[in-house]
């Protein structure tokens, strides 16, 4: 790994808040881990510059402006923006604004924050603005109770952290909607699926039933439902499969044919694909 190394200026103001965490050897083989958090006021010429540090920052902007340079991108940070970094690659941001860029931050690490963030920069994009103050909320709870610690802080820091990431991917997605708000054709079309998951179905035998075209549904259907029309209706199959599977004596082939597939060596490897196991041993495993 190849050297930590940073340069700061530390221009912020009394009042700002800077907290740092040791934490225990339980925590950082089981948890989610503060390293250091806090609500800055930070004033010119303020700024951060490093890189391999083993961290990810997240900061939540409520006033000023920032810049963040990462990853070849000049991304200007305003009001309500959030950005997400990883701090193991080179990273520069400074106050731009003659007022103090004001933000909550948090340094953090744990297992699978790596995959969060992958995740978060699938749309290449390592800034979003925030939809609503949860995420305010939740590093404000952070702080408060690494403040006053006690024997469950880290376990319920560990929590608020992994809801924080949830939190970021839901809006980062969009996806603050209410069940109610789900477009009818969405639903008409996720139960036609499931009441239909026997026949062949195709996007071309969809978009008949609304007004989109296949590629639209698509993006619409995942946008509510989490995942394409015909996935989930893969994903059906293979769920009514495991029940048949596990509480049926019917053979393999009776199965595939069951959930609409009648090509057993490819049900075969698509049970597989979707569940590691074939159905035979998902059957003896069960």
């Amino acid at each position: 790994m190849e050297k930590y190394w940073e340069k700061a200026d530390h221009s912020w103001t009394d009042d700002s808040i800077r907290i740092f965490n040791t934490p225990s050897t339980r925590a950082k083989q089981l948890f989610y881990y503060i390293q250091e958090i806090g609500h800055f006021k930070a004033m010119k010429p303020y700024f951060t510059e490093r890189q391999n540090l083993k961290s990810y920052l997240l900061k939540f902007t409520f006033g000023g402006k920032g810049r963040l340079r990462y990853q070849g991108q000049v991304y200007t940070i305003e009001k309500d923006d959030i950005f997400f970094i990883d701090c193991m690659n080179y990273q520069h941001y400074a106050t731009v604004s003659d007022e103090p860029w004001e933000m909550d931050w948090i340094h953090f690490y744990g297992p699978n924050v790596e995959a969060f963030y992958e995740e978060y920069i699938k749309n290449g994009s390592n800034v979003f603005k925030a939809k609503n103050d949860r995420i305010h909320k939740i590093i404000k709870e952070i702080m408060d109770l690494q403040q006053t610690r006690n024997a469950k802080t880290e376990f319920q820091i560990s929590m608020l952290i992994h809801e924080m990431l949830n939190e970021i991917l839901m809006q980062k997605y969009d996806l603050g909607f209410e069940e109610k708000n789900i477009p009818d054709y969405i639903l008409q079309i996720k139960n036609y699926l499931e009441d239909n998951f026997k026949k062949k179905i195709s996007l071309q035998d969809l978009e008949h039933m609304c007004s989109l075209n296949k590629f639209q549904l698509s993006k619409e259907f995942t946008h509510f439902i989490g995942i394409p029309p015909i996935e989930y209706l893969i994903n059906f199959r293979i769920n009514i499969a495991k029940s048949l599977l596990r509480y049926t004596n019917k053979s393999v082939k009776e199965i595939a044919y069951e959930v609409g597939i009648e090509d057993t060596p490819y049900f075969n490897r698509l049970f597989k694909r979707k569940t590691e196991m074939t159905p035979l041993e998902y059957r003896k495993n069960g």
